[in-house]
């Protein structure tokens, strides 16, 4: 074998490799149900500083990591559903009205959830009850923990197709979380942010594990 032929049969054998690893999901269950609620939140700490920081890129990244190793998407769908999300969320941080703009990319990527997971959930009304949480944090007079929690807990219960009252601890701890960042725009607290996080994730998983739906 010639020293070019040879060359070339690795690299289309790199080229097969890294093809089929981009399509192939990690081990575990298709489920947003099962995850690492420590590695959950640390991941989105990172966004969110990443968010208001502008970093873009850095977003785009840490989403397509989030989703390929705590939902068990692969990378090619990791990386299209973070597309969406991270366009809506960008997108969502420069407006100052006329939000529905970013419903087509968050439906598009609950889509791309629907299909991955085979869940039950209307991305449609997946997408509405996330901006309508969005929306209600910049919304003075609608904008406490409580209310903004009611609003995770609507989503929650769409997306992971349960009971509303068995998520809402974790969504109010969440909403608490993100309250103390808009509280602390200058120089947001970022470890007790985390905190709440953290525990908001390890209820949403005690949750999800211990009800049937």
């Amino acid at each position: 074998m010639t020293r070019v032929r040879l060359v070339g049969l690795v690299a289309a054998c790199v080229i097969g490799f890294t093809i089929a690893l981009a399509f192939t999901p990690p081990r575990g269950p298709r489920s947003m149900r099962h995850f690492n609620a420590d590695r959950l939140a640390d991941l989105e700490v990172r966004m969110w500083q990443a968010y208001y920081a502008k970093e873009r890129v850095r977003l785009f990244a840490l989403l397509v990591t989030m989703l390929h190793e705590q939902y068990r998407y692969s990378w090619a769908t990791a990386t299209k559903e973070a597309f969406h999300l991270a366009r809506a969320a960008a997108r969502f941080g420069d407006l100052k009205g006329g939000y529905e703009v970013v419903l087509p990319d968050l439906e598009a990527a609950y889509a791309t959830a629907k299909s991955w997971l085979r869940a039950g959930f209307d991305p449609r009304e997946v997408a509405r009850a996330e901006l309508a949480w969005w929306i209600a944090r910049r919304m003075p007079g609608l904008n406490s923990p409580e209310q903004v929690g009611a609003l995770i807990a609507d989503e929650y219960a769409l997306l992971y197709e349960t009971r509303r009252e068995t998520v809402t601890n974790a969504a109010r701890l969440r909403a608490e979380a993100a309250a103390l960042r808009d509280a602390e725009a200058a120089e947001p607290d970022w470890d007790t942010i985390g905190r709440l996080l953290q525990q908001s994730y390890r209820d949403l998983l005690a949750a999800l594990t211990s009800v049937s739906v």
